[in-house]
């Protein structure tokens, strides 16, 4: 027996059963529920698939009061006002609203977004609306990532060209041409984009410890080979300390090439980094860097921009303590700082 598809003269084709079947295929597959507002009752319905959305059991339709003990309080007064307001006369034809809910089934918080268009209702009786419900959850949190993200980005930057205007000022001072400014100004913007660099890599999470020393000693570590030894745990800095870590290590190779350990064949570094037993200040994050076998060292007459990072801005700006002394047989520095500033290889995501 054929399917009855007739209609009332003047009237759309009624869809088929199959065509209902294949549209609720469809809203299945999409996680999308249908809903419909008639403005003079206050009547909301939300079908099955709605429902789902709202972790209802199944089959239980949504009734007015279940959405409004659904809602955010934040959302609630403000999601009511747009479902009057679009069913109103002089509403949009089509309408979105978005909104916070409580998810019955887990207590979770979803957002969630109805779309739908106002039908006129005859003279004498409310509009309604139809439409779509679908779960944005995903979409807002992107949104709020980004949102801090950039934030994020306005803030670093503002710190970054702090940085490199104190590396140029300072840079001037100490340098007698502008070939040697160019040549030292540029080698500290290289330590710092190579920072940089390994943190973007990991969305701005962190940095690990290992790769942060070998991208800053460079060249310096090609042309050294096993004349630069590198131990320690694989370990993971915070973006501050990776940034003041690396400018630092950036000066202490700069330095090493030029006058220590590095600028003759038989000179070796060594670099290890630990995270010392609890004391009376909690747990200590410790990183050395010591020269033997190279020129005799001593202190030096002067001191410039480099010095002051090694010595002091690395440790102010990390609430540590920096050891640096010169003893004939090669430069020995460490940092000690608080734990805190390294993380759980859980809390760094992969390189992206």
């Amino acid at each position: 027996m054929s399917e009855d598809r007739t209609s009332r003269p003047g009237e759309p084709p009624a869809p088929s059963r199959l065509s209902q079947e294949r549209l609720r295929f469809a809203l299945d597959g999409g996680r999308t529920g249908i809903w419909s507002w008639e403005d003079g009752s206050e009547d909301f319905f939300g079908d099955r698939g709605a429902s789902l959305l709202w972790g209802l059991d199944d089959g239980e339709p949504i009734s007015t009061e279940a959405l409004r003990g659904s809602l955010d309080p934040e959302d609630a007064s403000r999601t009511f006002d747009e479902l009057h307001r679009a069913a109103g006369a002089s509403g949009p034809e089509q309408c979105l609203l978005e909104f916070r809910i409580r998810r019955r089934s887990d207590g979770a918080e979803r957002w969630i977004a109805l779309q739908g268009r106002r039908y006129p209702g005859n003279p004498g009786e409310a509009a309604e609306i139809v439409g779509t419900a679908r779960d944005i959850t995903s979409r807002k949190q992107r949104e709020t990532h980004m949102h801090l993200l950039m934030r994020e980005v306005t803030h670093r930057s503002k710190n970054l060209l702090a940085i490199i205007q104190a590396m140029a000022r300072q840079t001037v001072k100490d340098s007698v041409t502008a070939a040697e400014f160019e040549q030292r100004f540029s080698a500290r913007l290289r330590g710092l984009a190579a920072s940089h660099d390994l943190l973007a890599a990991r969305d701005w999470h962190g940095a690990a410890i290992g790769e942060l020393v070998r991208w800053q000693l460079g060249p310096a570590l090609e042309s050294a080979g096993t004349r630069v030894a590198i131990d320690g745990p694989d370990l993971y800095l915070n973006p501050e300390a990776a940034q003041n870590i690396g400018l630092a290590f950036n000066e202490l190779a700069s330095n090493a090439a030029r006058f220590g350990a590095l600028s003759g064949p038989e000179g070796r570094v060594g670099i290890a980094w630990s995270i010392d037993p609890e004391g009376t200040e909690g747990r200590r994050f410790r990183i050395s860097w010591t020269e033997s076998g190279g020129p005799e060292v001593s202190q030096p007459r002067r001191t410039g921009f480099g010095h002051k990072v090694v010595e002091r801005l690395t440790a102010r700006a990390l609430d540590g303590v920096v050891d640096l002394s010169f003893p004939a047989s090669g430069l020995t520095w460490s940092l000690h700082i608080p734990a805190s500033f390294v993380l759980d290889a859980a809390d760094v995501p992969s390189v992206n």
